[in-house]
């Protein structure tokens, strides 16, 4: 992910898409941020581990964030990349967040250093990976609208790919990572962003596909990439009625709970009354205020729409007036949660940060089943099997072993 996350927005951004992905390892660039502002981070956002690059003035600076299933090796950094090497429960391998130099002039020094790197006699034979903001294009295809780059450059990077035998590992999504951000006929798509990696990594993850995803509060789009698809399986329970603390903020609100009192209807009582009420407010907010989450991915989906290479210039002020739903929606969300939070979560909140993501982690942990061990000592993380164990656990323990009646005589006098 690129840039500039001193801004609340930003940051929140960020937290929603690691939340959203469940990611172990962030690579952050350009984050224009010193190590004394990006430690308190690795907490709230739920990372066991934080290495910064400071910027350099208002420009530069890196982030890398990791937690299980990585143990992460540093190797070597600079203002340019960090160097690393993962080892989960597999096999190890290399990763490398990269930066190209902003300045063209300048952009020779970030070849040499990945030329550098592709030579280092100790890594040199892992499973490599390269990723992050490159600031060039491969091929004139890359880039809409502006000046085309000069043939000797983009070449030159092209040249450093083949030399070090790193591939590019195509996208899904968006094809352009990066826009100026300024209206037609000025307006400039690039994509400088991108993933590449040595044939021993693809074949380590053969199954790794890459994302470009939306971008919100930045001119970059972030990457995602996922090595597999494990199975994460959640039991949901049943939720209870609660009146939500965001619901004031909805126009008809007030419109339902006065159909649900029937003032006109002299001869209900108090408890029907009520009844009604919760009855009118459950379908409503089924409805309604349910369907926040999808209301949020909506939006989102319609500001992607309008933000792509061919629909910017006809958007106008749809995508200011967009963007600014999209920021207000995570504030009702944020409300809805608190009001399932505990009473010590309402008074200490985000002014507590450590305080607050460790209860919510404690709990999500309860409430989270993983597996379950049969009695035949078999690790099950399928629902079925799951089902399976835990019908026989009560099965058997609420089934009679058919006692003698000289037992049942031993057990009633002790009663």
């Amino acid at each position: 992910m690129h840039g500039g996350l001193g801004n609340q927005w930003a940051f929140r951004e960020l937290k929603r898409l690691i939340a959203e992905k469940n990611s172990s390892l962030i690579f952050l660039c350009e984050t224009k941020l010193r190590d004394f502002n990006c430690k308190r981070w690795k907490v709230p956002l739920g990372f066991s581990g934080l290495f910064v690059v400071n910027c350099e003035g208002r420009s530069g600076g890196l982030i890398l964030l990791w937690k299980e299933p990585f143990n992460v090796t540093l190797f070597s950094y600079s203002s340019g990349h960090i160097d690393s090497i993962m080892q989960p429960r597999y096999k190890r391998w290399r990763f490398t967040g990269f930066y190209g130099h902003p300045e063209a002039n300048n952009r020779h020094i970030s070849w040499t250093l990945l030329r550098r790197l592709s030579c280092m006699h100790d890594l040199s034979r892992l499973p490599w990976i390269v990723g992050g903001d490159f600031n060039e294009i491969c091929f004139d295809s890359e880039k809409l609208g502006g000046n085309p780059r000069p043939l000797g450059q983009t070449r030159a990077f092209r040249d450093v790919l083949d030399a070090s035998n790193l591939q590019d590992l195509h996208a899904e999504g968006e094809f352009f990572t990066w826009v100026n951000r300024r209206a037609s006929p000025n307006v400039i798509f690039e994509r400088i962003d991108r993933y590449v990696a040595t044939f021993e990594w693809r074949i380590l993850h053969p199954a790794a596909r890459v994302h470009n995803l939306d971008f919100y509060h930045s001119d970059h789009r972030p990457i995602f990439i996922e090595l597999g698809r494990p199975q994460h399986l959640q039991v949901r329970t049943s939720v209870c009625m609660r009146i939500e603390p965001h619901w004031t903020t909805e126009a008809n609100c007030s419109d339902v709970i006065k159909r649900g009192w029937n003032k006109q209807n002299t001869s209900l009582s108090l408890p029907n009354r009520l009844a009604k009420c919760l009855e009118l407010l459950r379908t409503w907010a089924g409805d309604m205020l349910r369907k926040l989450p999808l209301q949020i991915i909506n939006k989102r989906r319609q500001l992607n729409a309008l933000r792509t290479h061919d629909q910017w210039a006809l958007a106008g002020n749809l995508i200011g007036q967009l963007e600014r739903e999209v920021e207000m929606l995570p504030t009702k969300k944020k409300l809805y949660w608190k009001q399932r939070s505990r009473v010590n979560w309402l008074a200490h909140g985000d002014r507590n940060s450590k305080y607050f993501h460790a209860c919510a982690s404690a709990r999500r942990a309860k409430n989270h089943i993983r597996g379950l061990v049969s009695s035949h000592g078999d690790w099950c993380i399928d629902t079925g099997s799951m089902a399976e164990i835990v019908q026989n656990y009560f099965s058997d323990l609420y089934s009679s072993s058919n006692p003698s009646e000289e037992d049942r005589l031993q057990i009633l006098n002790q009663v």
